[in-house]
């Protein structure tokens, strides 16, 4: 397994690419501390061709963003007066990004985001949200690699059992109903250590990387990985290897998930 360093030196199959989940935990590491800045700088250190992110946090500004900085994002938030750690890193690495917030506060929110280096076609936000006392969606975009249309969905599922599989089902109906073939990757956090998640979507023709790979992706608690809550799931997408990411198990309350993925050539399937 190669380190998020080798990644960017390394001659890389054009047919291979990078994919990348990680629950930002808010900007905090597992002690409470702020880690933004530090998450940012190692986002910029492990370059990939997409990145699912759950827990972003935005803050309300006391003053409007000046018009400079905001033409510099790609895409804008929908409201402009909140800093936003997605929309952050989307002005900083030059990424297209699609934002999903979930938890709405006064002065605080908090979501899900896809970014890529590829143009993105953000397909919306649905709610999944089981019950008033969490706040879930399902982000979902469209982006192209080689030709090739990718249906990329981010989720952050619920604490408890019975809520996640009740998301679980919904979205699996929603791939059944709104992109029943061709290539797809979904990942986040599902707080899944059961792998529930597992059979529900192998019925629908989509693979777990880590289990497909016969590696473990403990992720949870990330300075002593143990449960693996993280999923990442492929269609048409074959699995090349786990990217380890101890170095970050300092920033957040979970390790990233990184994985390298092969997509085959319009034919050569």
């Amino acid at each position: 397994m190669k380190s998020p360093a080798i990644l960017r030196t390394a001659s890389r199959d054009p047919h291979e690419l990078i994919a990348v989940s990680w629950n930002l935990h808010k900007g905090r590491s597992p002690l409470g501390f702020q880690t933004w800045h530090a998450m940012q700088r190692w986002l910029q250190l492990t370059p990939a061709d997409i990145y699912f992110l759950q827990e972003t946090m935005a803050r309300r500004l006391s003053a409007p963003r000046p018009t400079a900085e905001r033409s510099k994002a790609k895409i804008a938030t929908a409201d402009e007066n909140w800093h936003c750690h997605a929309t952050e890193i989307s002005t900083s690495l030059q990424l297209h990004l699609a934002l999903g917030p979930n938890v709405h506060r006064t002065s605080w929110r908090h979501g899900n985001a896809i970014l890529s280096p590829y143009p993105l076609a953000p397909g919306g936000r649905w709610d999944i949200s089981a019950h008033r006392f969490e706040q879930r969606g399902l982000l979902v975009a469209r982006m192209t690699i080689n030709q090739r249309p990718i249906i990329l969905l981010c989720v952050h599922l619920a604490l408890t059992r019975a809520a996640r599989l009740r998301q679980m089902e919904w979205v699996a109906h929603w791939i059944t109903r709104e992109a029943p073939t061709g290539p797809l990757i979904l990942a986040g956090d599902f707080n899944d250590w059961q792998s529930d998640s597992v059979p529900i979507f192998n019925a629908l023709g989509l693979s777990e990387v880590a289990m497909t790979l016969g590696q473990a992706a403990k992720t949870f608690p990330a300075f002593s990985p143990a449960l693996a809550l993280d999923k990442m799931f492929v269609r048409e997408l074959t699995p090349v290897e786990l990217v380890p990411a101890a170095k970050a198990a300092w920033l957040s309350d979970h390790l990233p998930y990184i994985a390298r993925l092969r997509l085959e050539p319009l034919g050569a399937r």
